[in-house]
């Protein structure tokens, strides 16, 4: 136990929830990225929990009580890492060599080529900000390919010291798919320029859903975000991932989570890898390879060329289909799919909200999907509690009916944690749309997010904008749009209609046309949907779907529940709705 006044006294006075504040425990000691503010605290009615992402400095203050802290337990201490003497002409360093990698390159990269138990091997050493070993890697340089640990670290590999006699590429990081070929890429380079180069820790991913990153890699990808900084700033990243579908799925993978309209894929020309062309072709031809990247392409602004491969899969595996809603009868109306924005519409108390969560868990239990909630409406907490009654079906507060148990509430708290991150703007930060795209961005690059929910459009401030609402609206849904396609994002934008007409005492289904300030709204919706609470339950019309295979208009019925928040499915309906406005 210890008292931490300075920490104390620096959060004292912040209002309840998430904030980012400067931690005075290592505040001016940093060498890196010393603007960042990296003290994490969330403040509720209890207690102060604060943990600093840089220094490890952490702990619990109860709320009211001034210097009397509860210290979480101290992360424990890594074991300690040596590197293996360095064996400069033995089997491995000439194993290294005959692959065409300049020996000095590697170990001023961090390579070591040594023995084990008599048998060589190719240690890769990852190193922290004071040049200390926290992990070794190593494969064996004896033909039989294998890998092992010693130490864990989720960080990109590789040192980049510079030749103070060569000129720089600046403005550029390339990434490979492993350590050999950044080598391959720094020893095409070693004479030419100095070069950022790294390799990814632990290569391809080994589980593939759909041609993309199967959810349950999620977290192999920790490094992206750990290594944030090396991207702040750059404009031209270059994913020199092996020519395989698995590599496919990596640099798609990598591209998400860096922004595609950064990245640059390099053509091998019907090559392995980077350390494929240099042992076949030479340095040159992998360094005009590097320089020649093309961009990955972005939809719409590029021929037919670049969709050759997807194409060709369209003639003969039929229409792509998005992932499962958990209901069968909306599938039959739509699925839902990455990449696109969804308008979301529908009056007041209609449950649109409702709805929209019970798809968040849905496509979390089928598909392994993580969503990143922006609802303007309902705290966090509050929002968490709707979620656990949506996952456990039952009521969470004392009631009429049975509450969740003590173990269904904990596997919620769980289940929520692990699949949902939540913006908060409950500490006086205005909700801009650029605010709110930036931290989606951000959990992109950590977390992997495959959902973003915008809920609902009258919350985001605008100050700027000093021209018609209906072109700033226009404006904002086009940031959306692009950040859904250039991050392969599902956007869930809620937006509010103008007031009913009612005929012969019932309301009309409002459309993305009903849609206060402006048309954009359904113009440039991928997909528009309407939740309309009638008299035989609720409604779910689709009034927009610009990729037919995606779905189609029309209308089907479910049922809502208000003691767990949960819908159940309910007939098909039949549609006589007039579409054709």
């Amino acid at each position: 136990m210890y008292v931490n006044e300075k920490v104390e006294n620096s959060i004292a006075n912040l209002p309840h929830g998430q904030h980012k504040v400067s931690c005075p425990d290592c505040e001016g000691t940093r060498k890196k990225n010393r603007r960042d503010k990296p003290l994490s605290v969330n403040v509720d009615d209890e207690r102060a929990v604060y943990n600093c992402h840089h220094c490890g400095s952490n702990g619990v203050i109860p709320k009211g009580r001034k210097f009397k802290m509860e210290v979480v337990k101290d992360k424990p201490v890594a074991k300690k890492v040596t590197a293996p003497k360095l064996e400069k002409d033995g089997e491995s360093a000439k194993w290294l060599e005959d692959r065409g990698i300049c020996l000095q390159t590697a170990i001023r990269s961090g390579v070591v080529p040594a023995s084990k138990k008599y048998k060589p091997v190719i240690g890769f050493s990852f190193v922290d900000d004071k040049d200390n070993v926290v992990a070794m890697k190593y494969r064996s340089a004896n033909g039989e390919k294998m890998f092992w640990w010693e130490g864990s670290v989720n960080r990109l590999w590789g040192l980049n010291p510079k030749d103070e006699n060569l000129k720089d590429i600046e403005d550029t990081i390339v990434i490979t798919e492993g350590e050999m070929d950044c080598l391959a890429i720094k020893t095409a380079f070693k004479d030419y320029a100095n070069i950022e180069v790294y390799s990814v820790p632990n290569g391809a991913p080994s589980k593939i859903t759909d041609n993309k990153i199967d959810p349950s890699e999620d977290n192999k990808f920790k490094y992206v975000w750990e290594d944030r900084e090396k991207f702040e700033g750059v404009s031209r990243i270059i994913l020199a991932t092996d020519n395989d579908n698995a590599g496919d799925v990596l640099a798609h993978e990598l591209a998400r989570r860096l922004n595609i309209a950064r990245c640059y894929r390099i053509d091998y020309k019907g090559h392995k890898d980077s350390n494929d062309v240099l042992m076949v072709e030479g340095a040159e031809t992998l360094r005009k390879q590097v320089i020649n990247a093309e961009p990955i392409p972005l939809h719409g602004l590029n021929s037919i060329d670049h969709y050759q491969d997807e194409f060709q899969n369209l003639y003969e595996q039929g229409k792509p289909r998005g992932v499962t809603t958990g209901f069968s009868n909306v599938d039959s109306l739509f699925t839902l799919a990455t990449g696109n924005l969804f308008v979301v519409t529908g009056y007041p108390g209609d449950g649109k909200s409702a709805f929209i969560d019970q798809l968040i868990v849905n496509v979390g239990r089928t598909s392994g999907w993580k969503t990143c909630f922006c609802s303007f409406e309902k705290p966090p907490s509050l929002h968490a509690v709707q979620l656990a009654q949506v996952l456990t079906g039952k009521p969470f507060f004392e009631g009429q009916n049975p509450r969740m148990s003590q173990e269904e509430k904990d596997f919620a708290e769980s289940w929520i944690k692990d699949h949902i991150l939540f913006q908060d703007y409950l500490g006086g930060e205005l909700p801009t749309i650029d605010a709110i795209l930036e931290k989606g961005q951000s959990a992109v690059m950590r977390n992997g997010i495959r959902c973003l929910v915008i809920d609902p459009y009258n919350f985001i401030h605008n100050d700027k904008h000093t021209g018609l609402e209906t072109d700033m609206v226009s404006e904002m849904l086009t940031k959306v749009q692009l950040f859904a396609k250039q991050h392969d994002v599902l956007v869930f934008f809620v937006a509010h209609p103008t007031k009913p007409f009612v005929r012969d005492g019932k309301k009309n289904v409002c459309t993305g046309v009903d849609i206060a300030k402006s048309m954009a709204w359904f113009s440039k919706a991928d997909m528009g949907m309407t939740v309309y609470r009638g008299d035989e339950g609720v409604e779910i019309h689709c009034w927009k779907c610009r990729w037919g295979w995606n779905g189609s208009l029309g209308s089907v019925n479910l049922i809502f529940n208000p003691v767990n928040n949960q819908y159940d499915q309910a007939e098909v309906i039949a549609d006589n709705y007039d579409w054709d406005f």
